[in-house]
C-alpha cells in the first residue's frame, strides 16, 4: 500500500509540475527521478518560502531543511554553477524537521550522479523482477494485469 501510494503521488507531482520543469533554462527534455544520496542540510530556493504542514510552520526562501537519505527527487535543470544541479523534492514530508512537499534545492552534481545512479539501479532491479514474474506467471500474466487476449 506505502509503494502505490508513493508511486501515485510521484505520478501526480510529475504530472503537475511539467510546465515547471520545461520552463527551466535547459536543453533536457525528460525528466530524471533520483534517489537522495545521504541526509544532508538544504537551502530551499522556492519563492516566497513554503509551509511544512507537519512541523505548522513556514521556512522562507534561503532557509534551510533537512532532506532525507533516500526520499524521491527529480532535476529539474541546472544549478547557478557547473558543480551543482537544481532539483525539486518529489514527495510529502512525513517527519517532523524535513524539508516541505516540492522543495527547490541544488544538489553537487557529483551528489546528483549518485543519487541518479541509485534510481537506476532500483528500476533496474524492478524490471528485471517484472520480467521475472511475467516469465512465471506466462499466461496467467494476462490475466493478472487484466489484458485480454485478442
Amino acid at each position: 500500500m506505502r509503494s502505490y501510494l508513493a508511486g501515485s503521488l510521484i505520478a501526480f507531482v510529475l504530472a503537475t509540475s511539467a510546465g515547471a520543469v520545461r520552463a527551466q533554462p535547459t536543453t533536457d527534455t525528460g525528466t530524471e527521478l533520483a534517489f537522495m544520496p545521504r541526509t544532508m542540510t538544504v537551502t530551499l530556493l522556492n519563492e516566497g518560502g513554503k509551509y511544512v504542514a507537519i512541523d505548522l510552520k513556514h521556512i522562507p526562501e534561503g532557509g534551510t531543511c533537512r532532506m532525507d537519505k533516500d526520499a524521491t527527487i527529480f532535476r529539474v535543470g541546472y544549478g547557478p554553477t557547473d558543480a551543482t544541479t537544481r532539483v525539486r523534492y518529489a514527495a510529502p514530508q512525513i517527519s517532523s524537521g524535513g524539508c516541505p512537499f516540492l522543495t527547490v534545492f541544488d544538489l553537487p552534481t557529483a551528489d546528483y550522479a549518485a543519487a541518479r545512479a541509485a534510481f537506476v539501479q532500483k528500476e533496474e532491479e524492478a524490471s528485471s523482477k517484472v520480467e521475472q514474474l511475467k516469465k512465471d506467471l506466462g499466461d496467467k500474466w494476462d490475466e493478472v494485469t487484466g489484458k485480454k487476449k485478442s
